[in-house]
């Protein structure tokens, strides 16, 4: 069957919110996972055919799409699954993103509710019975991002670059929280203070801080402490999240 460009009406009609993967036909391993509705899985495929390469050099998925048509292939588009909630979708997603391993993808973040991912049984006695911190209106405003080990692992073990980029964001806003709270699994494990977002030099339309490691006095109210349940119920999936 030849490779088609779009789904019919009937077929996106069916689908609702759907998880897929890119495969490259050169090695057979897929290089991308994510999360959609109606036509959005051959999207990226268009989207590479309209940038030059000096401009999807920054983007190892829109790389390998041209370097796939290139060799005279097509990129193989695999529905994982389909007929789901949005919110289905992004937990599905996730999943498979923690399955085939972010360092083995060309994704540039984790999956959405990454405190839910992969974790030893014993980190997750551990995390889940530690105490919340506590937040008042003596509290100072930060932000909470979310990371796992393997994006980390990614980063040459730097949490501190896996955290710092790339995020959209509007960086107003942003400037008026001085502390970024890095999370994994559901616990604060290092709290930056923030000097001042900058567009990120390698995507334009993201941002990233330039920061350092916050006073003792800081981190002491957050380092080695789970995230209030306010900021880990439904509705609260996003790696990027403003405090109260």
């Amino acid at each position: 069957m030849p490779e088609i460009q779009e789904f019919s009406p009937e077929v996106v009609e069916q689908l609702k919110f759907y998880v897929y993967r890119l495969i490259d036909p050169r090695n057979g391993k897929t290089f991308y996972v994510g999360k959609g509705q109606r036509n959005r899985v051959f999207e990226h495929t268009k989207q590479a055919l309209k940038l030059t390469k000096e401009e999807d050099a920054g983007d190892l998925k829109y790389k390998t799409i041209q370097a796939i048509k290139d060799a005279g292939l097509e990129v193989i588009h695999i529905i994982q699954r389909y007929g789901m909630s949005e919110e289905e979708a992004f937990a599905v997603e996730a999943a498979l993103i923690d399955i085939f391993g972010i360092e083995n993808l060309t994704n540039k973040q984790s999956g959405y509710n990454t405190e839910c991912g992969v974790c030893n049984a014993i980190t997750l006695q551990r995390d889940l019975s530690a105490e919340s911190f506590k937040e008042d209106e003596t509290t100072p405003k930060f932000i909470i991002i979310k990371t796992n080990e393997t994006w980390i692992s990614r980063r040459g073990d730097n949490r501190y670059e896996a955290t710092r980029s790339a995020w959209k964001l509007n960086p107003q806003k942003a400037n008026q929280y001085p502390y970024v709270l890095s999370v994994t699994n559901g616990i604060v494990k290092e709290v930056y203070e923030v000097d001042k977002w900058v567009k990120c030099p390698t995507r334009e339309d993201r941002y990233e801080f330039n920061g350092k490691e916050a006073p003792k006095s800081i981190r002491d109210l957050f380092v080695n402490k789970r995230i209030p349940e306010s900021y880990r119920k439904k509705g609260q999936a996003s790696p990027f999240l403003y405090s109260k």
